[in-house]
């Protein structure tokens, strides 16, 4: 069987040398789910499957006069249904994510490829937000454990923040500074992460109070203490000079 399958891959480089129009397909696919990979519309008598990503190629299967050969990498992962050549391929992984090219009787222009991209679904992400007072800076980080998140967005209620002068933002989003604070900014902020098997959110509440009620504060209370000495001076003063008076008239 292993001369069956050379013969056949060297058969095939010969003729998909030749410039042929490929069908191409993509699917995306949930990781432990099973895929479909699509096949020919016609009878065929040879039929070949392969892998194939940057720097790396694996047969998958061959198959000719109802004789098939599954590689030992995909043994226990795939069903060939012999009369379209449709591929099911099981428990998909990340490592799955490439090209699967079919070709058909040798024949160029009945090859297919099809892309596939295999995305685990995302966890809910962890928020961190810092800041209570207004006039400082705040920091607002999102970070997923669990999948790769596509996009990355943050939003404040129904507003949807946007990077500007107020609210500066990392490339990806996941890291938000908004430079100077205000009252008004007090809310619910939500970062929402995606990627195309899934979505995910979570919040953080924050509340910024205002410095100047505390400048007012402090200014009532140092005049409150300032009253207070001069009250204690006076009495003091005043008991100094009685009691001056006092010794004077004993003379």
């Amino acid at each position: 069987m292993e001369g069956f399958g050379f013969s056949l891959r060297l058969l095939q480089f010969l003729a998909c040398s030749a410039s042929a129009q490929h069908v191409k397909d993509s699917i995306v696919a949930i990781t432990g789910s099973s895929v479909l990979l699509p096949g020919t519309d016609k009878g065929f008598g040879s039929l070949q499957w392969e892998f194939s990503k940057p720097g790396k190629i694996l047969p998958i299967l061959d198959y000719i006069g109802g004789h098939q050969q599954a590689y030992d990498q995909y043994k226990n992962r795939i069903e060939l249904n012999k009369s379209d050549g449709t591929l099911l391929l099981k428990d998909v992984r990340e490592g799955d994510t490439g090209r699967y090219k079919m070709t058909v009787d040798l024949d160029p222009i009945r090859t297919r490829i099809v892309t596939l991209r295999v995305f685990d679904p995302l966890s809910r992400p962890t928020v961190f937000c810092n800041g209570s007072l207004d006039g400082s800076p705040v920091l607002l980080i999102c970070t997923v454990e669990r999948g790769r998140a596509d996009t990355i967005h943050w939003s404040r209620g129904d507003f949807r923040l946007l990077h500007d002068e107020r609210y500066r933002m990392s490339k990806d989003n996941s890291t938000v500074i908004i430079q100077s604070a205000q009252e008004s900014d007090s809310g619910n902020y939500t970062c929402t992460v995606e990627n195309p098997v899934s979505q995910s959110k979570n919040s953080c509440q924050l509340f910024f109070k205002s410095q100047r009620p505390r400048v007012r504060l402090g200014l009532h209370m140092a005049g409150v203490l300032l009253c207070l000495v001069i009250v204690a001076l006076s009495i003091f003063f005043a008991w100094k000079t009685r009691e001056s008076a006092t010794f004077t008239e004993t003379q």
